[in-house]
C-alpha cells in the first residue's frame, strides 16, 4: 500500500481477452490499448527530459549520425536510477500481461529502456532483438508504451507478422544490411507488413523477441516518446555468446551469470 492508503503505481492486476493472447501467438505482435492512463504516464515524459538531453549531448547532429543513431535515442536502467520508472519497469500490470500472453507463470525483467525517436528522426531498420540476447530459444515479449500521444507520422513501430515462426534470422543487427536483408526475406516469405498506427500515452504494443519489426521515421518536429520493458519467461537459461552483441548483453544485463545459468541476476527480478 501507499503512503494515501491505495495500490501502489501499476500493481494492479490485469487480465487480457483470449483474443488478443490468440493474436499475439499468432502474429507476434499486439496492441493493448489503454494498458496505462494518460495520467499515469506523463510523469515519466516529464522525467525523461535530462536524459533525453544527456543523450543527445553524447551524439553528433542528426544529419552526421549513423543510421542506427539516426533511429532514436535510447536511456538503460532506468529503474535503477528513478523510483519514477522503478515503479513502472516493475510494475506488476504490465508483467502479469507479458506473462499471460507468454503462456509463462512468470517473467523476469531482462532490461528497461527509453526509446526516443527526435523530431525528423530517420527510419528504425528491419531487425529481431532476440538476437542481440544471449538466452536459449526462450518465450521473450517486449512491451512498447507510449509516453506522449503518437501518430503514425511519428514513426510508430510495423512488424511483420508471423514472422516469429522464422526464428533466428541470423546475426543482423540494427543497420543498414538488416533493413536489406530482412526486407528481401519478408517479401520472399510472403509476410504481410503492419501498418504503423495511432498511439495514445499509454496505449502499448508487445511484440515476440523473433518477430521481425522496424519502424518509419519521424516526419513531424515532435519526439515520438516511448518507454520499453523487456520480459523473459521465468526459468530462461543463458546461452553462449556468439557475437559482439550477445557479449555486451551479457556482461551489462547478466552480471555474474554463464552460459548455462538460469536467469536470475539482481538485475532480473522475478515480476508477475
Amino acid at each position: 500500500m501507499n503512503e494515501a492508503g491505495g495500490t501502489p503505481p501499476f500493481e494492479d492486476r490485469r487480465v487480457i481477452d483470449d483474443g488478443v493472447i490468440e493474436q499475439f501467438r499468432r502474429d507476434g505482435h499486439v496492441v493493448v490499448r489503454g494498458l496505462a492512463d494518460p495520467g499515469e504516464v506523463s510523469p515519466l515524459a516529464e522525467r525523461l527530459a535530462p536524459y533525453i538531453e544527456a543523450a543527445r549531448a553524447r551524439l553528433a547532429p542528426l544529419e552526421q549520425r549513423t543510421t542506427y543513431d539516426k533511429a532514436f535515442l535510447q536511456m538503460f536502467n532506468l529503474w535503477r536510477r528513478d523510483p519514477v520508472f522503478e515503479a513502472f519497469t516493475l510494475g506488476r500490470r504490465f508483467a502479469d500481461v507479458a506473462a499471460q500472453l507468454l503462456g509463462a507463470p512468470a517473467v523476469r525483467l531482462y532490461h528497461d529502456q527509453a526509446l526516443v525517436k527526435e523530431g525528423l528522426g530517420g527510419r528504425t531498420p528491419w531487425h529481431q532483438d532476440q538476437r542481440y540476447w544471449p538466452l536459449t530459444d526462450s518465450l521473450t515479449a517486449t512491451m512498447w508504451m507510449a509516453l506522449v500521444d503518437c501518430t503514425p507520422e511519428m514513426g510508430t513501430m510495423q512488424f511483420a507478422s508471423g514472422s516469429q515462426r522464422f526464428g533466428d534470422c541470423g546475426p543482423l543487427p540494427i543497420s543498414d544490411e538488416s533493413e536489406a536483408a530482412l526486407g528481401s526475406l519478408i517479401e520472399r516469405e510472403g509476410w504481410g507488413v503492419s501498418e504503423p498506427v495511432p498511439m495514445r500515452a499509454g496505449d502499448a504494443s508487445f511484440h515476440s523477441g523473433w518477430v521481425i519489426h522496424g519502424a518509419p521515421g519521424n516526419a513531424t518536429a515532435t519526439a515520438r516518446q516511448a518507454m520499453t520493458v523487456i520480459y523473459v519467461e521465468d526459468g530462461a537459461r543463458v546461452t553462449r555468446p556468439d557475437s559482439p552483441e550477445r557479449q555486451f548483453d551479457l556482461a551489462v544485463w547478466l552480471p555474474g551469470l554463464a552460459p548455462g545459468d538460469v536467469v536470475d541476476s539482481p538485475l532480473n527480478p522475478r515480476l508477475g
